[in-house]
């Protein structure tokens, strides 16, 4: 008679730490489930909304149903784009079948979230001349806000300027200067009555770096206009760490008493939302990206309204026929 084999202690210990971090993203706590925010007023047809991407997909992720209603109302909805997305190494290694990712396979991926970002936002009636492109380098933002005077060059991709011709400046050095006038262009252009931008505690630095550069270009336009503010990165967040189209999305307990508001999405809007997001087919490759996208299909968005400073005279920029280029 064959006696049974021993567990491995190794293998019971791995799982019983999976099912714990798994628990742990799908509970809320307490106090989060019991928490009611405000609603976001639905948009109509007089704004012109403005949604800043640090990556391609963040627009999907934070604010699709929303955009969804907005186009719907008859809005005029525009995306910008900080970076093409291409610092995945693990998204350019599946794209080209290669375990050690090249520059130019890099470069390759930027170009094809380019064109899911086209083929995504079609899905929710935002034509291609809608979307702006800068092409900044994935993962670099916050270094070239940080030191105005440096040329960055991109630990990725080894590029130092904007490589892609469908960007808004092909060629522009990764300089802070370049930067912060293309993402001004992009203002004027469009003269938003709302803005929706990453937060600025977000976890992943390119967030934070753009949640700071909106917050800086509002402060200094005139006429002043409303940001709301979308959380993709932080520990814990969101839960359910899965889909789940029936569960409100709450903020992480420690900003519960932050200033939220909830957006509720209709059956409509939450199926444009999930057809908006697969169509990044490329980052749902990535089993945490493909988790972490699928996650955002809740019953609601969610956005922060925070106050903007108050800029002085001196500060006040505005857009003029050289800005426009």
């Amino acid at each position: 008679m064959n006696r049974p084999r021993a567990l491995n202690p190794k293998l019971v210990f791995g799982f019983a730490a999976f099912l714990l971090i798994y628990l742990s993203f799908w509970y809320s706590p307490v106090p989060a489930r019991k928490a009611r925010f405000p609603t976001v007023p639905p948009p109509t047809s007089l704004d012109r909304i403005l949604i800043v991407a640090p990556h391609i997909d963040d627009e999907a992720i934070g604010a699709a149903g929303f955009i969804s209603d907005a186009v719907e109302a008859g809005a005029q909805v525009f995306i910008v784009y900080l970076t093409s997305g291409d610092g995945n190494r693990f998204s350019a290694a599946v794209l080209d079948h290669t375990i050690r990712p090249r520059r130019r396979d890099l470069l390759r991926e930027g170009r094809i979230r380019m064109r899911e970002a086209v083929e995504a936002m079609s899905t929710l009636g935002i034509p291609p001349d809608h979307l702006f492109f800068l092409g900044y380098p994935d993962g670099g933002l916050q270094d070239i806000l940080a030191h105005p005077g440096m040329l960055y060059v991109s630990r990725r991709t080894g590029e130092s300027t904007v490589p892609y011709p469908e960007a808004l400046s092909p060629g522009a050095p990764y300089r802070a200067g370049n930067l912060r006038r293309d993402f001004l262009w992009v203002f004027c252009r469009v003269h938003p009555t709302i803005v929706i931008a990453p937060i600025t505690f977000d976890a992943h630095p390119d967030h934070r770096a753009a949640g700071l550069l909106t917050r800086e270009t509002i402060s200094g336009l005139e006429p002043r206009v409303r940001l709301m503010g979308y959380l993709v990165h932080f520990h814990g967040y969101p839960r359910p760490f899965a889909p789940t189209p029936h569960h409100p999305l709450l903020p992480p307990p420690q900003f519960l008493s932050s200033s939220w508001s909830m957006y509720s999405l209709s059956a409509k809007a939450l199926q444009r939302k999930e057809i908006a997001l697969r169509a990044y087919r490329s980052q749902r490759d990535s089993p945490f990206l493909l988790a972490l996208l699928d996650s955002f299909i809740k019953k609601n968005e969610l956005f922060l309204d925070e106050p903007l400073p108050e800029g002085t005279e001196g500060e006040r920029l505005h857009c003029t026929r050289s800005t426009l280029g």
